[in-house]
C-alpha cells in the first residue's frame, strides 16, 4: 500500500473572462480550456510547463506538506511526483463560478495512476486573468482514497 503522505505528493491540479454568459461546462469555456492544457502538460510529464499555469505567486496546497509557493518549487513538487510513478492525469470539473471579470472558482474530482493504483482527489482551484491569460491562483487538493 503507498502510504498517504507519498499519495498526496502525486496529487496536484492538482487548473472566465464573461463566464457569466457561458456554462460552465462550455467547450468554449477557458477555464475548461486551461484544464485540458494542464492535463496534457501533466501526462506529458512537463512539470515546467505544469508550473506555467500557476501565477508567479501561485500556491500549491498539498495533503501533509508546507504551502508551496511560487513556479520553482511547483515545478519541483510535480517533477518529485513523476518520478515516483504518478501519471495519467483524468479530471471532471464539478462547478465554476466567476468571482468578477478577473476571477473564478473551480472543484472537481482528479484522478491519477500511480503504479497499479488509481488515487482519487478532489480539488479547489482559484484562477485569476492576468494580461489575458487565465492563471492559477490556488491550488488545494484532498485525498478521497484509492479506486
Amino acid at each position: 500500500m503507498v502510504p498517504r503522505r507519498l499519495i498526496a505528493a502525486f496529487l496536484a491540479c492538482g487548473l472566465v473572462a464573461a463566464l457569466l454568459p457561458i456554462t460552465a461546462f462550455a467547450q468554449d469555456n477557458p477555464i475548461v480550456a486551461r484544464m485540458a492544457a494542464l492535463a496534457a502538460l501533466y501526462n506529458a510529464k512537463d512539470a515546467a510547463g505544469i508550473a506555467s499555469i500557476y501565477t508567479e505567486d501561485g500556491v500549491l496546497l498539498a495533503p501533509e506538506f508546507a504551502a508551496i509557493v511560487g513556479r520553482g518549487p511547483i515545478a519541483d513538487h510535480y517533477g518529485a511526483a513523476f518520478d515516483a510513478g504518478v501519471s495519467q492525469l483524468r479530471f471532471e470539473i464539478k462547478d465554476i463560478r466567476a468571482h468578477g471579470p478577473t476571477s473564478a472558482v473551480e472543484i472537481g474530482d482528479t484522478l491519477v495512476t500511480l503504479g497499479d493504483q488509481t488515487i482519487h482527489g478532489r480539488y479547489l482551484h482559484v484562477w485569476v486573468l492576468q494580461e489575458g491569460v487565465w492563471l492559477l491562483s490556488r491550488d488545494m487538493y484532498h485525498l478521497i482514497g484509492l479506486r
